[in-house]
C-alpha cells in the first residue's frame, strides 16, 4: 500500500517574497521472497507566498486558494501553516 504525506519544504527567498513549496510524498514498499522493492515519488501541489501582504497559496494549475481552503484540503499542514 502507498503511504501519502503532504508537507511544506524550506522557504526560498525570491524578490522580497518567500516561496514555500507544498509537496506530496508517496512511498510504497513491497516485500518479496528474495528481497523488497521501495519506490518514492514527490509531486508538487502548489506554493505558499509570504510577503508584506501576508500569506497566499497557489496550486500548480495556477488557481489561488485561501490558506483556510488549503488547510481544509490538507489537514496535515495545519501545524506547519500556523507556524508561518
Amino acid at each position: 500500500m502507498g503511504q501519502r504525506q503532504v508537507e511544506l519544504e524550506s522557504a526560498v527567498h525570491v524578490a522580497e517574497h518567500d516561496l514555500i513549496p507544498i509537496v506530496c510524498t508517496v512511498g510504497r514498499r513491497d516485500w518479496f521472497s528474495k528481497g523488497f522493492m521501495m519506490a518514492i515519488c514527490r509531486e508538487a501541489i502548489g506554493v505558499i507566498v509570504r510577503d508584506d501582504a501576508g500569506l497566499r497559496a497557489f496550486l500548480t494549475d495556477g488557481r489561488e486558494i485561501t490558506i483556510e481552503q488549503l488547510v481544509s484540503q490538507y489537514p496535515s499542514l495545519s501545524d506547519a501553516v500556523s507556524a508561518l
